[in-house]
């Protein structure tokens, strides 16, 4: 039995720790992180948002459902099943595509985002989906596009037993379609976007919520959308965009003019930075806000030092994801440019065959020279910026790219040590990333980490669509979705209806931050259970030079004290005879780290962080 116990505590120490086997790094998550399945199958989850009434609103791209559980923060609530509050059904009705179709549109049911106005009258709730095709149904082969219709809608929520509950199940809490806000977006197989936010605070003349959305370039110039116009550069169009949209109609009245911009007209702010460029509908307002974007599936605001934000992730092309702060009226470059633009890195001007195209079209010029003659507004940070040379060829593997392929973005302001003021970017391919702000908000810290993509791995093997922070600043709680199944490029599923299974699909994950990981420990092996202590103090926190240790004088002699940084790689050790010493880390680069200690009988028994300045 003493021996039972003794391995079952070195499992708890090998799965609590992280440590490294077969000098593989394991993830930081399971060191910094407890992590708790909450709910699973789930229909290729899409959107994961906190809500006012303390819950988790989740859309489900292929099961066109809206789902609403609690945010589960205590042990005695999880496991809870998400509840359903709409479903629309496939094939009939709005909807007249089916599982049949041998490629399905990128998402399917989308964004959504709460009125901030919530309980004071206003309990609506927007959500964009895909929701017919148009022309013959979506072909399978190569250069042949598909083509769909988007549409962005406002409901009403009602709890249960809410006067006026139209439904047939009037105990039950529900989320009814009150009317279309805007409709016959572009849609396609690829490329949709479908991130959705409200503004912050009020805006405008008219003094109201603004509902920000993000629509991708359709995935013209690529796969079987080969033949397909690229219109992100066209701000008459609403592809490759950001919109801007009311969330609640102005009253203004439509002129007599037949457009679809009149059609909206009210929903449509009369402040938005574009008119339309065809004089008989240039008295039109158009909903861009912003223009030259890729495929953004990722929208946030956030307030750096009491100033707000709005600021996206964005799919790359072979390279060059994007972060970028996202401005009335801006040019973000797609599809001319790619990334920073300055590197030129996309260009049919120098030796190197694979960066001569982007969208299938050539590049004509330097990038830098393009993005300084159109006013391109710049991203914050392009991940895996690679050379000109590095670019792989169109035929390679496209899981080999160097690309994240960023799914959502989230802004942490809570009390994780180190991560205030920082974006977290959810990967379809690696996990999740955090980026570090500086203190302005308007740009990376790109001294927070020697890596050129994170400063530490965080979910790497899952495929993770969306995060939804908690904002109790001190909870240290994160929920995310994952993926179903899919690819890492392209549609979910790919083109010919394959699906890759991946690593937890379909759950809700809740990752609840340690703050401080304290393991038993058992100073005499031989006898009796372990006992839980807290047996180091480390001071000061954070630290410029010496970190000094103290220990409780019954810890079996000697110490060993190792520090890692957090990609798992060991930097120093330490073996002491003494209860008090100190580490010298001086030449150690700011960031966060973390300290093991091991007893005389070599077992590990505490893990402390601290932040290095």
């Amino acid at each position: 039995m003493k021996k039972l116990i003794q391995y079952l505590y070195l499992i708890i120490v090998f799965l609590v720790t992280g440590v490294r086997v077969n000098a593989q790094v394991i993830d930081s998550t399971s060191i910094l992180f407890n992590i708790d399945t909450v709910a699973k199958s789930l229909g290729y989850p899409w959107e994961i948002t906190y809500g006012p009434d303390d819950s988790l609103w989740i859309t489900e791209a292929r099961g066109y459902r809206v789902l609403r559980m609690s945010s589960t923060r205590t042990q005695a609530n999880k496991n809870l099943a998400p509840q359903q509050i709409l479903k629309i059904s496939l094939g009939t009705g709005e909807i007249n595509f089916s599982r049949s179709i041998g490629t399905w549109p990128q998402g399917g049911m989308q964004g959504l985002a709460i009125h901030p106005e919530f309980y004071s009258g206003k309990p609506w709730v927007y959500l964009a989906y895909v929701f017919k095709t148009v022309g013959t149904p979506c072909p399978t082969s190569p250069g042949s596009p598909c083509f769909f219709r988007t549409k962005i809608v406002r409901c009403q929520f009602y709890f249960a037993g809410d006067a006026g509950n139209p439904t047939s199940v009037p105990h039950r809490d529900t989320l009814v379609i009150l009317d279309t806000v805007i409709s016959d977006l572009p849609g396609s197989n690829d490329h949709n976007s479908g991130r959705m936010v409200i503004s912050p605070v009020k805006e405008g003349p008219d003094n109201t919520y603004k509902l920000y959305y993000t629509i991708g370039d359709m995935g013209a110039g690529q796969f079987n959308n080969v033949s397909r116009t690229n219109r992100a550069q066209n701000t008459d169009t609403t592809e490759g965009k950001v919109l801007r949209l009311n969330t609640e109609p102005d009253g203004d009245p439509s002129y007599g003019v037949i457009h679809d911009y009149n059609t909206w007209r009210q929903w449509i702010p009369n402040d938005n930075p574009f008119n339309h460029s065809v004089a008989a509908f240039s008295a039109l307002k158009t909903p861009v806000y912003s223009f030259g974007h890729r495929n953004a599936q990722g929208l946030v605001w956030g307030n750096v030092n009491s100033t707000w934000r709005l600021y996206s992730s964005e799919h790359g092309d072979k390279s060059d994801d994007e972060i970028n702060n996202i401005q009335p009226g801006a040019n973000y470059g797609w599809p001319k440019v790619a990334g920073l633009g300055s590197d030129n890195n996309y260009s049919s001007l120098d030796a190197f065959p694979n960066n001569d195209n982007l969208a299938s079209q050539p590049v004509n010029y330097a990038e830098n020279t393009w993005a300084t003659t159109n006013s391109m507004q710049r991203p914050l940070f392009a991940t895996f910026n690679w050379a000109a040379s590095a670019i792989p060829a169109d035929g390679s593997n496209i899981f080999t790219w160097g690309t994240i392929a960023p799914s959502s973005i989230d802004f942490y302001n809570g009390n994780i040590p180190g991560w205030k003021y920082s974006l977290l970017i959810t990967s379809l391919k690696y996990g999740m990333y955090r980026v570090k702000l500086k203190s302005t908000g308007e740009y990376v810290d790109s001294a927070s980490s020697s890596n050129t993509v994170d400063t530490f791995p965080l979910l790497h093997g899952w495929r993770v669509r969306d995060v939804a922070i908690d904002p109790v600043a001190n909870s240290g709680v994160l929920w995310v979705v994952i993926d179903s199944t899919g690819s890492t490029s392209g549609p979910t599923g790919g083109f010919n209806g394959s699906s890759n299974p991946t690593k937890d699909g379909g759950k809700v994950l809740m990752l609840t931050y340690n703050s401080l990981i304290t393991l038993p420990i058992n100073n005499n092996p031989l006898t009796g259970p372990p006992v839980v202590k807290d047996l180091i103090q480390i001071f000061p926190n954070p630290v410029i030079s010496s970190l000094y240790i103290h220990g409780k004088k019954q810890l079996r002699k000697p110490l060993l004290v190792q520090l890692y940084d957090i990609y798992g790689q060991m930097l120093k050790e330490e073996t002491s005879f003494r209860n008090d010493f100190a580490v010298d880390i001086s030449s150690f680069k700011p960031g966060m780290y973390m300290l093991k200690l091991y007893n005389g009988y070599n077992l590990e028994v505490q893990i402390e962080k601290f932040i290095k300045q």
